[in-house]
């Protein structure tokens, strides 16, 4: 949903609240409007239901400037379509351009008429209930003297309720492709693409029902076939995006893995991202599914809960080691003084190569986990995609000065880590080990900042502090009148822990004191702000999850469909355990333990979702005498099986 404090100024905030009475009859909007990144004027029809903006109608988004483009040049957009009841219905159309103008002019009649070259971007076609259906286009062309002089991409895609259908194609300046689809939206059959300026170089992907089973190229007169998928195994459906590349990227011989940067690869990615563009917009204002819908099926080597546990420390501690990286390689001042500091020298050039060697594999792991892909490839084979000659060792041996003479650095516990075995544990204990060797090296380097740099970087991280406080509390104040009354002591004592903590800081003397425990709070008061995000979209998120476990069901005696409770000891156990639970938990936290309850909430509601389709018999009869909010927890996390026990 979307709210007008977002979009609309206040002017008109304060004309929308007097309509209030009125809620459900059909407004229009006519005047500035903010869109993402996209700001222009707009015109618009809505509805109101409570204090939430339904979108119903047409809607039109559109900024040109003639000034700059005479001047200098024009940025401009265009987007214009349908909702219905909040779902993008009906023609859509966007379009982004880049021109400026010649300098030449001509008069028709009463009009001033200029030249314009530059380059157009439009998507188009129809969307059905939020998904697109139908032909749906998307092109870039250059355009010289307001006349299309070369088209940059081009892709035609016909879609039946949002899965595409037989035959497509895709083209960009150097490569054509022709592919087609089952009506189920798997690849299938023989992709074939050639070069623009060099026909006999093709390059053919062959699929079998979604599996690729085999790349096969020419070029400069030979041919090489590359197989792929060639033993099914268990399988997964995954969008064929850029992330089925990247499970390509790690599949394929090393040799070859350059040819996805070109040819099919390049396409498909390309493509994926126009598409992600266009979707963005449409769900910023309402609902939307707009993308290729093209599938494919890789292997599948699930993931149990323990690894499951070790990416997710994973990313936290890589996220963590990456931070401090930056920070002190873009350091100005521990860049000059490495010049005639031999021991800032030494502890940059370990940082440097911390960031080489183990962070930038691990960036690409932590990329491929938010992918939702790391499963689809032997943790084996990712290892060693990631670190060919070998994983790294505990010891970072850098040279110091121009006779090479070498330190070896290794944090006070580097006898803990273990890297020895290719596992998910080997990716914990690598970001691990990155976190702590960095966390020492900049804690030793600490001395070396200047009072002056103390002094902005506490400035700064003071004006951080600020503005998370007034917005956490101005969050909370915004929502108090909307919800239940036994959520407001929670959000009240999270509002008083962020006032105690920054009464505390501002008591300290000590510059050194101030800021290492101003970033704590820091971190600190964005975790709260996430809680308190959590705690206030509780009641919704029940409702949504009540209303999932529902089922239709056949009334003879009242002759109509009536809604029966599923799974009652599930969200019974959510209901009277796991919500009360929450709220309690709330009214006592700490910085300490606030991401522990923050990620319990986020885990429980997503994994109340994945139970509804799944096979809970086991789960349930676990659940009847259960009462330990903790214990409850761990149940719902355990792996179920779907309810026809059959794979993608």
């Amino acid at each position: 949903m979307n709210y007008f404090p977002k979009r609309l100024s206040p002017i008109f905030l304060l004309l929308f609240l007097g309509c209030i009475l009125y809620a459900q009859e059909k407004e229009q909007y006519l005047g500035p409007f903010n869109l993402g990144d996209y700001e222009g004027q707009a015109t618009f029809e809505y509805i109101t239901n409570e204090q939430d903006t339904i979108y119903h109608g047409p809607f039109e988004l559109t900024s040109t400037n003639l000034g700059a483009l005479l001047n200098e040049a024009d940025t401009s957009f265009n987007f214009s379509g349908a909702f219905e009841q909040n779902k993008a219905n009906g023609p859509w159309q966007f379009q982004f351009g880049k021109f400026k103008s010649n300098s030449e002019s001509t008069l028709v009649g009463y009009e001033y008429r200029v030249l314009i070259s530059g380059t157009q971007e439009q998507g188009s076609g129809t969307l059905q209930s939020g998904v697109p259906d139908g032909p749906w286009e998307y092109r870039i062309d250059v355009i010289k003297d307001s006349e299309i002089e070369q088209t940059l991409f081009k892709s035609n895609i016909n879609f039946k309720k949002g899965t595409p259908q037989q035959s497509f194609q895709m083209e960009n300046k150097a490569t054509a492709l022709v592919g087609r689809t089952l009506r189920n939206g798997l690849a299938h059959d023989e992709w074939e693409s050639y070069e623009s300026l060099e026909i006999e170089n093709t390059e053919r992907w062959i699929f079998e029902e979604g599996v690729l089973k085999s790349i096969i190229f020419s070029s400069e007169g030979n041919t090489y076939e590359i197989p792929v998928f060639e033993n099914k195994g268990v399988l997964k459906t995954i969008p064929l995006d850029a992330s089925f590349i990247e499970v390509l990227r790690v599949t394929i011989p090393e040799e070859h893995v350059k040819r996805l940067q070109t040819g099919i690869g390049a396409l498909i990615r390309e493509n994926a991202g126009y598409y992600k563009k266009m979707n963005h917009l449409l769900n910023e204002l309402g609902e939307a599914n707009l993308a290729p819908g093209i599938l494919a099926k890789v292997p599948h080597y699930p993931l149990d809960s323990v690894q499951q546990g070790y990416l997710a420390q994973m990313q936290k501690d890589y996220e963590v080691a990456k931070e401090i990286a930056d920070e002190l390689l873009k350091n100005s001042h521990l860049n000059i003084i490495k010049r005639s500091d031999a021991d800032a020298l030494y502890k940059f050039k370990v940082t440097e190569r911390i960031n080489s060697q183990y962070l930038k594999p691990l960036g690409k792991v932590n990329k491929m986990y938010k992918q939702g892909i790391v499963g689809n490839i032997p943790t084996e084979q990712l290892l060693a995609s990631l670190w060919k000659e070998g994983i790294p060792t505990k010891e970072i041996t850098v040279s110091v000065d121009s006779l090479n003479t070498t330190r070896t650095f290794e944090p006070t516990n580097a006898s803990t880590f273990n890297f020895k075995e290719p596992t998910t544990e080997t990716l914990q204990q690598l970001a691990a080990f990155s976190k702590q060797s960095l966390t020492e090296i900049k804690s030793s380097l600490s001395d070396r900042l200047t009072n002056e740099a103390r002094l902005q970087a506490l400035n700064g991280l003071e004006e951080d502090l600020i503005q998370l406080n007034d917005s956490l509390v101005s969050k909370i104040d915004a929502s108090r009148d909307s919800l239940p009354k036994k959520y407001l002591p929670s959000l009240k004592h999270i509002k008083k822990l962020a006032d105690d903590s920054l009464a505390e800081y501002a008591a300290l003397g000590n510059a050194e004191e101030k800021l290492a425990f101003g970033n704590d709070l820091k971190a600190c008061i964005g975790t709260l702000h996430i809680l308190s995000d959590k705690l206030i979209t509780l009641p919704s998120a029940r409702e949504d999850i009540e209303r999932l476990y529902q089922d239709a069901v056949w009334n003879p005696f009242m002759a109509t469909v009536m809604e029966e409770d599923v799974k009652k000891r599930i969200t019974s156990a959510y209901k009277n355990e796991l919500i009360p639970f929450f709220i309690k938990s709330a009214e006592k936290i700490q910085c300490t333990n606030a991401e522990e309850l923050m990620s319990q909430i986020e885990v429980v509601n997503h994994r109340m979702e994945i139970l509804r389709a799944g096979n809970t018999k086991k789960l349930e009869r676990k659940l009847k005498r259960e009462k330990d909010p903790l214990k409850i927890i761990q149940l719902l996390q355990q792996e179920v099986t779907s309810k026809d026990s059959t794979h993608e």
